[in-house]
């Protein structure tokens, strides 16, 4: 079993990507020399930093060494009902998952593997830059009560939610807080910081050490995991709303706003740029009618984070108010369609 919660929350959306590549070419080579017949399960969560999105293009940028066959997955939360409540949408879902999976055995059998990622490592070494710039970010003092106070985790924490407590042991820290709230918390501060933040800083580190641009396209238009995790950057970014987040961010004292918000702010920016540059689009998500879904919500959505952060602005809550709290965090879920 590959987990991509934990793999996200402790290293970065880039870093993580690659890594859990990378594992799952050696448990291929591992079961080969053994002569084990190998099937992968892949402990996938709803949301994007959390393994999620379309599983046919995921099962399509696997590493062809582990397209065997078999392959077993997990769908969770709100993607169940997204996905299969409806008959006819479940049944394309299954259609394109099983032309996914027969498409990459097929390519695996042909060996038919896009030459920039035959070598497994094209030149390619953002992820420790991208991991060391995420760990950082959330090592740095004053992290934990930053994300405590810019965000509703306090929230999120007390609703009726889940099958499990937020945290493992009933402490504050990153490292403790299990993976759904956390991304759930950035998600409602429509920041989504786990989906996108390190993303510039490792392929940044890429361009200082030699490479190029018109390597990364080439990869982008070759290399089915690089566009994957390309295009899955690229959605985050869309999805976040940074005039709202600063609201958010106000919410913080200030010295911490002061030493967080900044870095959040450039890293974002500098994400979305060379998430243009490489993929050649000016809109951020490939599919139109996806970039038009997201116009079409925001102004539904906005107004609720506006309330939620005027209510946790405040230091006494009446009970009608807490109520109105716990509302918009599950409006504001609803109309991001997702909560982690």
């Amino acid at each position: 079993m590959l987990g991509y919660s934990d793999s996200n929350k402790e290293n970065g959306p880039l870093a993580a990507a690659w890594d859990l590549h990378r594992n799952a070419r050696r448990l291929a080579e591992v079961a080969d020399d053994l002569g084990v017949e190998l099937r992968l399960f892949h402990g996938r969560g709803g949301s994007i930093s959390r393994g999620g999105g379309p599983m046919n293009e995921a099962m399509l940028a696997l590493p062809p060494e582990t397209a065997t066959g078999e392959i077993k997955f997990t769908e969770q939360g709100e993607a169940i009902a997204e996905k299969f409540a409806n008959p006819r949408v479940a049944e394309r879902e299954l259609e394109q998952m099983l032309d996914a999976q027969v498409r990459a055995r097929l390519r695996a059998l042909q060996g038919d593997v896009p030459r920039c990622a035959r070598s497994g490592r094209p030149r390619w070494t953002p992820p420790a830059r991208a991991r060391a710039a995420y760990q950082d970010l959330l090592e740095t003092d004053g992290f934990v009560e930053f994300f405590e106070t810019a965000t509703p985790i306090t929230v999120i924490e007390d609703l009726n939610m889940g099958s499990r407590p937020a945290s493992r042991s009933g402490e504050r820290t990153v490292e403790d807080l299990r993976a759904i709230p956390w991304v759930f918390s950035w998600t409602q501060s429509r920041a989504i910081l786990p989906g996108w933040f390190s993303a510039a800083s490792g392929i940044d580190a890429y361009l200082d050490e030699g490479g190029d641009l018109d390597t990364l396209r080439e990869m982008y238009d070759e290399w089915p995991f690089f566009r994957t995790t390309v295009d899955h950057i690229a959605l985050s970014l869309a999805r976040t709303e940074l005039e709202i987040a600063a609201e958010y961010a106000a919410l913080a004292p200030d010295h911490l706003r002061a030493e967080f918000f900044p870095r959040i702010e450039a890293e974002y920016e500098r994400a979305v740029e060379l998430v243009r540059a490489i993929t050649g689009r000016e809109e951020l998500v490939r599919r139109e009618w996806l970039g038009e879904s997201l116009e079409r919500r925001n102004p539904y959505v906005d107004p609720l984070n506006l309330l939620q952060i005027d209510l946790l602005s405040r230091t006494h809550l009446t009970e009608a108010e807490e109520r109105a709290l716990r509302l918009t965090v599950k409006g504001i879920a609803a109309g991001m369609k997702n909560t982690g």
